[in-house]
């Protein structure tokens, strides 16, 4: 199989506030994501669960490059996350997707699910049109059927 994720002693600290009136200094560090290392292959379905506060949105926002880990390795489809900076960083995200753990949070019931799905071409493709967006929607092939 084809890896489509590899992710190696990936690993993010941060800083306790010191305070109200001096957030961020003179606090001790804590660790939120500590050597962590897994791969993905292509056609997987891949799950991160834990209690709360245990790291997995510290996690995916370090895959996405929206917080920058303080060490460890990031490679999607062979390339180095870690190297990308400024266009060829916002290109690579159009590829990938944080999906949230709470879906009360994360689905606006004033919208269908299609719509829901289809938001993303809209934004990252705006030159599709109605009916593209909806080919494309319904040529998503799943690996397998959930029964």
């Amino acid at each position: 199989m084809e890896t489509l994720l590899l992710v190696r002693g990936l690993r993010k600290t941060y800083q306790r506030g010191g305070g109200v009136f001096s957030p961020g200094t003179g606090g001790a560090r804590f660790t939120a994501v500590e050597d962590v290392s897994f791969s993905v292959n292509r056609g997987e379905v891949f799950a991160v669960m834990g209690e709360s506060g245990c790291g997995k949105t510290t996690l995916a926002r370090t895959l996405l490059r929206l917080i920058e880990p303080d060490g460890g390795e990031i490679r999607f489809e062979g390339r180095n996350l870690l190297a990308l900076r400024g266009e060829e960083l916002r290109s690579q995200r159009r590829q990938m997707q944080m999906v949230f753990q709470d879906p009360f949070a994360s689905l606006n019931p004033r919208m269908r699910v299609g719509e829901i799905v289809a938001e993303p071409l809209a934004i990252h493709e705006p030159g599709l049109s109605g009916t593209e967006r909806l080919a494309r929607m319904t040529a998503i092939s799943w690996p397998r059927r959930l029964k």
